[in-house]
């Protein structure tokens, strides 16, 4: 038998327990299944969009005959998924360093003898020991407890560490900060509170805006692609012999091909992988790529308290001396000694490393380590009697002098009353009258609604040490009342600012008590003679509207995620504890803290903050809005480009009839390559616009390609294929050139209007272009001048030299559109942006 104190425990035997961990398996939450980088690559190959492109390699390469086409084609949809497996492996291994919640060993009694063992191999029945600065292993049922204190904010959200008495549970994965245990294990591994949590979150998330806008935007392509090469091929087949019929539906094939932006898929994939780079350098890591855009379009912002608008930890924030309130920094040296003497040598915790209550570690870290040291060395502890939840409070003798110095601390309304003098504010000592003991607990009351945690400093010195130190406690002198605090982040406020300024919604939820919340809102910017709302007021058919939500459990919190949803809101939550899990998984977009987080809280998120920073939040709205304008400047600009491609084939068909074919399919996918390539991936990683936090979110109901924007891109496609047709009137009915001459005019035409748009796309962007954009859109220009001057490219493309007044007349075709557009753009109220910004 083991003898620990007064309890004598004999424990499991080995073999029992050898017996219990094959009938009930480990003592640890099964990590997700690990994916491979080959299932990875399939699952980003398997993709709608590439599936598509793939068929229409297959289509350019046996049909056409292309076979360099083809071997572009799906070099794309390899480089895309490529792209997409490094960025998701990438951040399964950055996630996975952030893993370190877990206990490795626990103090364990088998075979009537304490031993350490791995905490995976603990069953239920074992006695566990537990100190201060241990994690709990397994939930315990507790058979002994000394002063025994516990922080579950993970598992509650409250900040303050929670007393234990016998018979009370401790669960897995909460942290001692105070005092001692023993516990017999009940529950271990998906079995326990936390293990119970995380079984819950073994679904797989859901679709996010832009998966799903991407999913819809493929299938409108297709049927549209389809539809335009069933109609073309019957325009041109009519009346035609075999051979003509025969180029007629390799026409129609190509341009079905044309009508698909195939880089879509590439260029979204490397706007999204570069945010994702930017948002690590900025302390984010993004688990699935389509994450951070999501973020962008977030309206409300549900927020945990502690961790994420405070720091999780406690601070000395106020001291009241003598009726006086002060801030640490303004205490008389004198008094601060005083004050020092107690709050020091009455105190288990130590600094290097930091170790026991953080209550206790806070009155250490609030005065310079050289007093600390010197406080310490000069008055040695004879006696002491521990703090537990019957006395609540904290007695320690030393010996200084050769005299005897009694220190006390604890809640106010206990010390006091052991209190008949006090220190005022200048140090000197005065009788504390009942008026006197009135205002200090109105005072104690009112730091307490403020949220901190108050304690009573009080002492007396004994010219002889005291036989019994409990009979002692009396005849004090009171040094003053402290107020501790979870500070506030130094840039929460401003984040909380330029969340709202973007339109965004911030909402406090929290486990605290609703004086603390309130409190924390005020500090922050939150509330705005808003009343705070309880979890307890939230089980009515409507949600009681408010800006802080506090004593908040889980299943409330992940009710007003779908709350807020169901009103049509897009919310992202914030969270550290394994008590946000659901709620993250519930949301739109999680956000977990990686630094003070649980395993399972980064497990159910879709982003995780390693700075614990919520200025990090701004920055990742930014940058998701950022990511959403670039992705539909390249949607505008790859679909009405490829629009006026149609839009050409059908209209020359009209205007020239029975001539031939308006372009031929290697012209049409000549002109795909130039436009949908480079100018389209330069787009992709436009610098933001400088007003980008000052505009409203995104509107929900916003589609890349809804009707109306498919009516706003098709009157620009228009523009585009209406200047290449005069430009091909021109020639043939003006200038009498022949069909060649004609087509040259045309297919050049259309080159250069499609990429010179790139600039009108753009727009109204207050950023300037990228050099990158200039070079692509300068590239495609030579590449197409290169083959209307190249001798040897003419047969290739069936094409000859253009006149001086070809040259000018397809250099009007590709500027005027697009400065008509960027003059529209220009003059468009904000608020009336078709793009929805």
């Amino acid at each position: 038998m083991a003898t620990i104190g007064d309890m004598e425990i004999g424990g499991l035997t080995e073999a029992g327990a050898a017996t219990r961990l094959a009938e009930v398996g480990p003592n640890e939450l099964p990590p997700d299944r690990r994916i491979g980088w080959h299932q990875r690559l399939l699952s980003q190959l398997i993709e709608p969009m590439n599936l598509l492109l793939v068929g229409a390699a297959a289509v350019s390469g046996l049909v056409l005959g292309e076979r360099i086409d083809a071997v572009a084609i799906l070099t794309i949809v390899l480089l895309n998924a490529v792209i997409g497996t490094i960025q998701e492996g990438r951040a399964a291994r950055a996630l996975e360093s952030l893993q370190s919640m877990e206990a490795p060993t626990a103090a364990v009694v088998r075979e009537g003898r304490l031993r350490r063992v791995p905490a995976r191999v603990l069953v239920p029945g074992d006695v566990v020991l537990v100190a201060d600065g241990d994690r709990v292993p397994a939930d315990l049922e507790l058979e002994k407890s000394e002063a025994l204190e516990v922080d579950e904010s993970l598992l509650t959200g409250e900040s303050l560490p929670v007393g234990k008495s016998v018979g009370e549970a401790l669960f897995s994965g909460t942290l001692i900060t105070h005092g001692r245990g023993i516990g017999t294990v009940m529950t271990t591994g998906l079995e326990t509170k936390m293990g119970k949590i995380a079984v819950s979150l073994r679904q797989p998330p859901g679709e996010t805006p832009l998966q799903a806008e991407l999913r819809r935007l493929t299938q409108r392509l297709t049927l549209i692609a389809l539809a335009v090469a069933a109609g073309v091929f019957a325009l041109l087949a009519f009346g035609l012999q075999q051979a003509a019929i025969d180029q007629a539906f390799l026409t129609a094939v190509a341009l079905a091909v044309a009508a698909i932006p195939e880089g879509l898929p590439t260029v979204v994939t490397v706007a999204l992988a570069l945010g994702v780079r930017r948002m690590a350098q900025r302390g984010a890591i993004i688990r699935r790529l389509p994450a951070v855009e999501t973020l962008g379009s977030t309206t409300v912002l549900l927020t945990d308290k502690t961790g994420t608008l405070t720091e999780n930890r406690l601070a000395l924030g106020e001291v009241l001396i003598g009726g006086n309130s002060m801030g640490p920094t303004e205490l008389d040296p004198a008094l601060e000694e005083q004050l020092a003497v107690v709050a020091v040598l009455c105190n288990d915790a130590r600094l290097d490393p930091p170790v026991g209550d953080p209550m206790e570690i806070a009155l250490l870290e609030a005065f310079d380590p050289r007093m600390v040291s010197q406080l310490v060395e000069e008055h040695r502890r004879v006696d002491e009697l521990p703090f537990d939840a019957k006395r609540r409070r904290m007695t320690t003798l030393h010996s200084a002098d050769f005299r005897s110095l009694l220190l006390m601390k604890g809640a106010p309304e206990v010390v006091v009353e052991r209190c008949d003098k006090m220190l005022d504010r200048t140090g000197r000592e005065r009788d504390l009258d009942e008026g006197g003991l009135g205002g200090i607990l109105g005072a104690s009351e009112r730091l307490a609604s403020q949220g901190s945690r108050v304690l009573a400093m009080a002492m007396r010195w004994l010219d002889e040490r005291p036989s019994d130190l409990g009979q002692a406690e009396e005849h004090l002198t009171l040094v003053g009342l402290v107020g501790l605090r979870d500070p506030v982040r130094a840039n929460a406020a401003d984040a909380v600012l330029r969340l709202q300024g973007a339109g965004v919604r911030p909402v406090m939820v929290t486990g605290d008590h609703p004086g603390t919340a309130q409190h924390i809102a005020q500090q922050v910017g939150l509330t705005e003679n808003k009343a705070v709302v309880t979890g307890a007021e939230l089980g009515g058919k409507s949600r009681p509207e408010s800006d802080v939500y506090a004593r908040v459990d889980p299943e409330e919190k992940l009710g007003l995620v779908r709350s807020f949803q169901s009103e049509g809101e897009v919310v992202a939550v914030t969270g550290d504890g394994v008590n946000d899990a659901p709620a993250l998984r519930q949301a739109a977009i999680g956000v977990a803290m990686g630094r003070s987080g649980s395993d399972v809280a980064r497990e159910a998120a879709d982003m995780v903050i390693t700075d614990d920073d919520l200025a990090t939040i701004a920055t990742a709205v930014e940058e998701g809005r950022a990511i959403f304008d670039n992705i539909r400047k390249v949607v505008d600009y790859l679909v009405a480009g490829n629009l006026s491609e149609v839009l050409v084939v059908l209209g020359a068909l009209a205007l020239f009839p029975g001539v031939g074919v308006p372009l031929l399919p290697l012209q049409l996918l000549w002109v795909n390559l130039l436009t949908d390539g480079l100018p389209a991936l330069a787009l992709g990683v436009d610098p933001p616009d400088p007003m980008l936090m000052r505009r409203s979110p995104r509107d929900p109901s916003f589609r890349l390609l809804s009707v109306d924007r498919l009516r706003f891109l098709g009157i620009r496609g228009a523009l585009i294929g209406a200047a290449v047709l005069i430009v091909g009137a021109t020639s043939w009915y003006g200038w009498g050139s022949t069909w060649t001459e004609t087509r040259s005019l045309m297919f050049t035409a259309l080159v250069f209007a499609h990429v010179v748009y790139a600039f009108a796309a753009r727009l109204p962007a207050r950023s300037r272009p990228k050099p990158s954009l200039m070079v692509a859109v300068a590239l495609a220009i030579v590449l197409q001048v290169v083959v209307t001057t190249w001798p040897p490219a003419f047969p290739l493309f069936d094409t000859t030299s253009l006149d001086a007044a070809g040259w000018l007349a397809v250099s009007l075709a590709g500027v005027v559109p697009a400065g008509v557009m960027a003059v529209a753009a220009t003059r468009r109220m904000p608020g009336r942006d078709p793009a929805g910004r």
